[in-house]
């Protein structure tokens, strides 16, 4: 055991899934409904590999300006790039050899948004994400920067932000007669870049989000979000738990990082399809949004060539009207072209990330698609030139 984690047990997932890849894929499941004034997110079971993995977990989201408590979907959202971040440090400290006295992550973003709090569109989702990281640990400062940037590279919902991806998106009409027809909505392009020198429209503000992350033991984290619209503290919501299934070395005590982003985002889904429809009185009712991401973990341990970051997301969004299937369709087009995630999820993004220990700053730079790919280039050249070495040497024994 190294901070809670079996580390041989990682041994063993990683022999597995290079002799059976299909047992490296894990599909995440939720599904969201209305509840009173905001919503209410089930994580349901997961499938890892052949296995199920029990899941069980709600989570209750409210509007942006749904009052002083209840969290938000910006704040999930940015709490579940922080706990993947932080997950992902406590799994390359514990595979170095490295204990871990403690462990924060503070994630802060910005999302401008319009006078009823929606967001205002525009090119990015999430504005201004940086990482403070505090690790207070035993390796040397060297080994923890080079944790921390390998983070960069490997952490999943980390790298869903950096990439640009994509998304499946589906609406399920179930008409009065109780039939449910489907139809595959083309998901919307993001909206036009702002030019630098441009200013922003005088009816939007910008909200400040944080989530502040603090490890516990294994996977388990503490975590605590907050909204800062202008410059006073307006929600300071009760702390909730993330942690993984036993599967994924946790002990399911909360919903992990990949079923947190799926749950922020079928929020705003949900949410947003059961007011436009209230707003332009519109026969719809019952909106469900049912959603599934896909995590390859041989691409977040580096054991093969497979995508790190958390892919394959799929929406599908059903709602009880008697409108058409098209007209439908339309409306959730709609909600996806004012969703800040989905758009997120399309663009490339960066991330400022600062490292610091109890005694000294330790590393400052920005993630972005170019800093991954020099990275791991760099990496590559190292382990190539310890590979001809090993091999002159074992030619001159």
């Amino acid at each position: 055991m190294r901070n809670g984690l079996n580390i041989a047990g990682v041994s063993e997932i990683v022999h597995e899934i290079r002799e059976k890849p299909a047992e490296a894929l894990i599909v995440f499941n939720t599904s969201c409904r209305e509840v009173g004034s905001g919503v209410a997110v089930a994580v349901g079971t997961a499938h890892h590999g052949t296995f199920r993995m029990a899941r069980d977990f709600r989570i209750g989201f409210t509007d942006v300006l749904a009052g002083e408590t209840g969290l938000s979907a910006v704040e999930g959202a940015v709490a579940a790039l922080g706990a993947c971040v932080l997950i992902t440090h406590v799994h390359g400290y514990s595979a170095r050899g490295i204990s871990i006295t403690s462990l924060r992550v503070v994630v802060s973003a910005s999302v401008r948004v319009d006078a009823a709090g929606r967001w205002a569109g525009g090119d990015h989702g999430l504005r201004d994400v940086g990482y403070r990281i505090e690790i207070d640990a035993e390796g040397s400062p060297d080994m923890l920067r080079q944790v921390t940037q390998f983070v960069t590279c490997f952490s999943p919902n980390h790298r869903a932000f950096l990439d640009v991806g994509s998304y499946d998106l589906t609406s399920v009409r179930v008409g009065p007669d109780g039939e449910a027809t489907s139809t595959a909505v083309e998901p919307p392009q993001p909206g036009p870049a702002s030019a630098p020198s441009a200013e922003p429209e005088p009816s939007t503000r910008l909200l400040s989000v944080t989530a502040d992350l603090s490890w516990e033991y294994g996977a388990e984290a503490n975590v605590t979000t907050g909204l800062r619209p202008g410059g006073a503290r307006r929600r300071g919501n009760p702390g909730f738990v993330v942690d993984q299934s036993k599967q994924m070395l946790g002990i399911d005590k909360g919903p992990n990082p990949q079923e947190l982003l799926l749950s922020a985002i079928s929020a705003t889904l949900t949410m947003d399809l059961a007011r436009l429809a209230r707003e332009r009185d519109l026969p719809v009712a019952a909106v469900e949004v049912e959603a599934t991401g896909r995590l390859d973990i041989r691409g977040m341990l580096n054991v093969a060539n497979s995508p790190a970051r958390f892919h394959a997301l799929r929406f599908l969004v059903r709602a009880e009207t008697p409108l058409d299937g098209a007209a439908l369709a339309g409306l959730v087009a709609e909600c996806a072209a004012g969703n800040p995630f989905l758009t997120m999820l399309r663009v490339p993004n960066v991330v400022d990330v600062d490292l610091r220990s109890p005694a000294e700053a330790l590393l400052e730079f920005r993630s972005d698609a170019g800093q991954v790919a020099a990275f791991l280039a760099e990496v590559a050249r190292i382990q190539a030139e310890q590979a001809a070495t090993n091999a002159l040497t074992m030619a001159a024994k």
